[in-house]
């Protein structure tokens, strides 16, 4: 799987079971642009995938990792000695973890935790 890099199409990543990935998703779909939805409860994106998503997000691994999230709590408690192939490894054995929907256009990406700014997003 390839992720877009053009102005023409959304690419969100998001878990359905998650709100306010649903919602992002219905924000997205009100703009008149093609989206590639790609949702964590059906498509299980590789370690290769996250680490180019931290790479072009200018970011570090650990930061895609909700550590409050009760899944992340119950599993590994409150950990964050980790190297980043472990941040890795969590993410693609549990996508429920991601910090927050994550959206693609063109040059832009971002982690979304409010579906408003779904609308400022895409202009």
């Amino acid at each position: 799987m390839i992720f877009a890099n053009t102005d023409k199409e959304i690419t969100l990543i998001y878990n359905s079971d998650d709100h306010i990935g649903r919602q992002i998703l219905a924000y997205a779909q009100i703009e008149n642009i093609p989206i590639h939805d790609i949702d964590l409860i059906h498509i299980k994106l590789t370690t290769t995938h996250w680490a180019d998503l931290a790479s072009r997000m200018g970011i570090k691994v650990q930061e895609l990792v909700n550590t409050d999230h009760p899944d992340f709590i119950q599993k590994f408690g409150q950990t964050n000695e980790l190297s980043d192939n472990d941040w890795l490894t969590l993410l693609v054995q549990n996508p429920s973890i991601l910090i927050a929907p994550i959206v693609m256009k063109g040059d832009k990406i971002v982690r979304m935790s409010n579906p408003q700014d779904m609308l400022t997003f895409v202009e």
